[in-house]
């Protein structure tokens, strides 16, 4: 016999009973296919050494991973982040070892003071 707010109360619970069930699937799921999502937890880590500082032996200075100054120097220029004559300077002053003078004019496009 439901009298009262009786069945309020049963319909709850059965929706509280089937949130649990989905949640209980969700959770064995995602721990049987994300085995390795929190390294540490629930088994060994797996960590990966950090690769070594610095060139790798036996290469030749400026050829670190980000390319040679000249690489980077055409890499700018293909970019459109300094002109020409800039290009042909800082790569003459790269071959030469000495530091390039700072432009005399302001690149184009730049405005003025």
């Amino acid at each position: 016999m439901n009298h009262g707010w009786f069945w309020v109360f049963s319909g709850i619970t059965m929706v509280l009973f089937w949130v649990l069930v989905v949640l209980v699937i969700i959770l064995i799921v995602r721990a049987l296919t994300n085995r390795n999502r929190w390294p540490g937890r629930g088994g060994t880590a797996h960590t990966a050494q950090a690769p070594p500082y610095g060139p790798p032996p036996g290469s030749a200075p400026g050829t670190g991973a980000g390319g040679s100054a000249e690489q980077i120097l055409a890499e700018r220029l293909a970019r459109g982040d300094i002109e020409v004559d800039d290009y042909h300077r800082r790569l003459a002053a790269l071959h030469e070892g000495t530091v390039p003078p700072p432009p005399t004019a302001p690149p184009p496009g730049a405005p003025e003071p």
